[in-house]
């Protein structure tokens, strides 16, 4: 059975690709908050079931996977260093006060700088996000998603954010969905 699996992964790996590349940052349209939690559920188990778990980083303040009695900069490396530091912006890489303390007092906004340059320096392709935290302010937003945009162009992969921000979807058109595209019935074609 290895046989099927293994081009069942591959289509679907196919299809990944085609939705979301060239590498950069994709818009997912989603209602409320219960569809997008539930869309976020669904994406990630059907990396799971298709084998792609793997290339596929998680970034959610849900479930965070922050150690909290861990450095910063240990978080950032928990799952190996496959790509360089230089990956993560020069203020950042400088700022050792913040990388070497106990990451247990994060904002929610280092928590999601912490979690999108832990998925990039562990190598992965695509990186599943669950909306911005409500805390965020527009400006905050900005911040981080010029980072990430730059971040994710040097690493060659993408980063596809869920979202109930119709602002988000209508600025970014070219890649944005305004339903998501079901990746395990395209996977299964």
């Amino acid at each position: 059975m290895a046989i099927f699996h293994s081009q069942r992964a591959k289509h679907f790996e196919t299809t990944l690709t085609n939705l979301f590349t060239p590498a950069g940052l994709y818009y997912i349209h989603f209602a409320d908050a219960t569809a997008l939690t539930h869309g976020f559920e669904t994406y990630a188990q059907t990396f799971v079931s298709h084998g792609a778990a793997k290339n596929m980083a998680m970034i959610s303040q849900q479930d965070a996977s922050i150690v909290p009695y861990l450095t910063v900069r240990s978080n950032i490396l928990i799952n190996g260093q496959h790509r360089p530091f230089t990956l993560i912006p020069e203020a950042l890489r400088k700022d050792t006060l913040l990388l070497d303390s106990d990451a247990k007092h994060l904002t929610p906004a280092q928590s999601l700088y912490v979690q999108l340059f832990r998925g990039l320096m562990s190598g992965r392709q695509f990186l599943l996000m669950q909306d911005f935290p409500e805390a965020l302010d527009p400006q905050e937003t900005r911040l981080f998603l010029t980072c990430a945009q730059e971040a994710i162009a040097q690493a060659d992969a993408s980063l596809i954010i869920l979202t109930t921000d119709m602002g988000l979807i209508q600025a970014n058109p070219k890649h944005s969905w305004q339903e998501a595209p079901s990746l395990d019935d395209a996977a299964s074609a």
